[in-house]
């Protein structure tokens, strides 16, 4: 089995990258279709992710050397189905009416690949059933169109990348493949049906999705300033500026001109399906939200250009740097206190200001 653990070691510490690279589309799709990330719905998705990671580096993994496949000289493949059944009756110390023969047939290597090739798509005939609710139909033609893509990447040699291909395309492979993922989908109607269903796990996030969590506020406030990074460095290039005090324009007029010309909407928002929205009458939207994001942004950054923007003295400027510290811990404070208590933060309260979900409500 030590050819299997080298694949599966590999995608073990790729999955991090991959499951990184994976996490903010994934918020952001859960977010603006349920309002919510779901524990569940994540374990099996990321899950899901990381079982095609393996199929796939089972399938290429360990890499020729590229002068060694030059000098290959086939067969490249093999169109004749059921050969496995001849291999395991020619190859294997196999005999029917021999019972000491049956084990060792079982650990022959004419019987442990075409098992390979059954049980690569098992599991992914139990999560097409499963999470993506596809009748066998599907899930056999979505098997084989996968081994299919397998079996082309070998017979390409991982598309060209080596001149000549390096593992077999066998018509076995494809049959087997497909095979394993049927059984998979009958195996999750027949044993599995104990799983959350589909529609439950939904329900519970939207559910879920009608608040607004801290989770959920801290991906549109990072998507936000991904794109505000993005515009300060150009324009701070345009202008000739140092880019501290254009960052602090830039935000100004982002998150001011976005929340008051979208009605609470800026495009991080937007993308997760929240807006700022005023919680009593008070003072008028347009000042209300400038006066919270005054606030918040005075803690978020108001550290990071305070020596930009104030030119006196070391004793002034350490006056300054002690009152954000002491605003910033205060602000941490109540953020854990409101994270606990399920109360609006304190520049909230003070703008009278909150954040709620626009995600539709089914049902």
């Amino acid at each position: 089995m030590s050819p299997y653990y080298f694949p599966i070691f590999t995608a073990a510490l790729m999955f991090p990258l991959v499951a990184g690279l994976f996490s903010l589309p994934y918020a952001i799709h859960s977010y603006r279709r349920y309002g919510a990330v779901s524990l569940w719905r994540t374990l099996v998705l990321f899950s899901f992710v990381f079982y095609l990671q393996c199929a796939y580096y089972l399938i290429i993994l360990p890499l020729p050397d590229p002068a060694a496949a030059a000098v290959r000289t086939g067969p490249f493949y093999d169109l004749l189905p059921f050969r496995f059944v001849q291999n395991f009756l020619t190859k294997s110390p196999f005999q029917l009416f021999q019972p000491r023969t049956w084990i060792p047939a079982l650990k022959s290597s004419s019987f442990l690949e075409p098992s390979f090739n059954f049980f690569l798509l098992l599991p992914f005939g139990v999560y097409l059933a499963y999470y993506f609710r596809k009748n066998w139909k599907k899930v056999l033609l979505l098997s084989f169109l996968l081994s299919l893509f397998f079996e082309v990447t070998q017979l390409t040699g991982l598309f060209w990348l080596y001149p000549k291909p390096y593992r077999l395309f066998s018509a076995d492979d494809l049959l087997l493949n497909s095979l394993g993922g049927l059984v998979g989908y009958f195996i999750f109607i027949k044993l599995l049906r104990f799983l959350p269903k589909r529609e439950r796990i939904d329900q519970k996030s939207r559910e879920r999705g009608r608040s607004v969590s801290f989770s959920r506020r801290a991906a549109a406030l990072f998507l936000d300033h991904l794109l505000i990074s993005f515009l300060q460095i150009p324009l701070a290039a345009f202008l000739g500026l140092d880019p501290v005090p254009v960052f602090g324009l830039t935000l100004c007029v982002y998150t001011l001109g976005f929340a008051l010309l979208t009605k609470g909407r800026t495009p991080g928002k937007a993308l997760v399906r929240v807006k700022v929205s005023q919680t009593a009458p008070g003072l008028p939207f347009v000042p209300a939200v400038a006066l919270r994001y005054l606030l918040r942004d005075a803690v978020l950054f108001g550290g990071s250009f305070f020596r930009e923007m104030v030119d006196t003295s070391e004793e002034r400027q350490a006056l300054w740097l002690a009152l954000l510290l002491a605003l910033l811990a205060f602000s941490l404070a109540d953020f854990f206190y409101s994270l606990r208590n399920r109360r609006r933060l304190w520049y909230e309260r003070l703008s009278r200001t909150e954040n709620v979900s626009t995600v539709k409500r089914k049902g």
